[in-house]
């Protein structure tokens, strides 16, 4: 089987608390409604594409436990191919949320099972059997736990084999400019937001962390929150606005546009519309709670009318 794009990350299952507020410094406040759904940054992407219409993959670790079987039953359910989800005793990853009236979110990552992802885990064939890689962090809580390392021993021993798509996210970001650095040396396809760039970077102007990142890589994708998002490959350079919608939940808004920009990326789309699928996902996944219910399937939208009422 050929994929269009494999993912390979953390698998959570997101507990996510709504509160009409979040609780002050050494105050306390209510939970007015819980759901509890499946997440991880690259799970969200791939499952986004697979609504899409693509063939895709899912590297991963869940544990024997009930949340393990409904990680692996959802992307399953979801057309996603497991058949390298890797299966170990132990407690699968939990990601706790709040989520206030706004849609503004605060979550707090327990790794658990995720972290134990060692080198001789990974199937080759299987990774190398894919149009493009997307690859997202893991905690890392244990120097000892492989995970980290592994992604990096199989980006070197992969180097120039596949095109390599990455959405550090902050815990990345936050183990420091060095780290951030090798990891970018290995990536086409940089996938980060703002914050994300200026801190991966020292700078405190997003012209200079522009600058500074895009020579290293094919192309530079700069997610901006509500100032859209920003998007440079060589010389051509792009500013995407953002789809007006009512925002229930944020959670996973980043994901989405990254699956949205994906698929134009693997479908032929120019940088500027593809751009604009990925706006368009993200701005349709806030308006259900969770990161991935409201994420269109492909049979549903008109790609051509989306595109041209956002360049209109």
């Amino acid at each position: 089987m050929t994929f269009d794009i494999i993912g390979w990350g953390a698998l959570n299952i997101d507990r996510l608390c709504q509160v009409n507020e979040f609780a002050p410094t050494d105050g306390e406040t209510f939970i007015y409604n819980e759901t509890k759904s499946c997440g991880g940054s690259a799970s969200n992407t791939i499952i986004g594409m697979a609504k899409l219409g693509l063939n895709t993959g899912y590297i991963g670790k869940i544990g024997t436990d009930s949340n393990g079987k409904m990680m692996k039953n959802y992307l399953e359910s979801n057309n996603v191919n497991t058949d390298h989800l890797i299966e170990s005793e132990g407690e699968t990853g939990e990601v706790i949320g709040f989520v206030d009236d706004e849609g503004n979110r605060k979550l707090y990552v327990t790794p658990k099972i995720n972290d134990k992802i060692s080198n001789k885990d990974i199937k080759r064939d299987y990774l190398l059997n894919t149009k493009v890689l997307h690859l997202t962090s893991f905690v890392g809580l244990n120097p000892e736990d492989p995970s980290i390392n592994t992604q990096f021993e199989l980006l070197d021993e992969l180097d120039s084999k596949i095109k390599i798509s990455f959405d550090p996210g902050m815990l990345y970001v936050n183990k420091g400019k060095e780290f951030m650095d090798k990891l970018i040396s290995y990536t086409d396809i940089l996938l980060i937001n703002e914050t994300e760039l200026l801190l991966a970077t020292g700078e405190t102007e997003f012209k200079k962390a522009v600058e500074q990142v895009a020579p290293k890589v094919e192309i530079l994708v700069v997610k901006r929150s509500t100032k859209g998002s920003f998007i440079k490959k060589q010389d051509e350079e792009y500013n995407i606005k953002i789809f007006e919608v009512n925002a229930v939940d944020t959670t996973g808004a980043g994901d989405a546009y990254n699956a949205g920009f994906l698929y134009g990326y693997i479908n032929d789309y120019s940088l500027e519309k593809s751009g604009i699928i990925g706006s368009y996902i993200a701005a349709q996944s806030t308006t259900q709670t969770g990161a991935t219910e409201a994420i269109p399937y492909i049979k549903d939208i008109n790609l051509s009318e989306i595109i041209q009422s956002l360049k209109d």
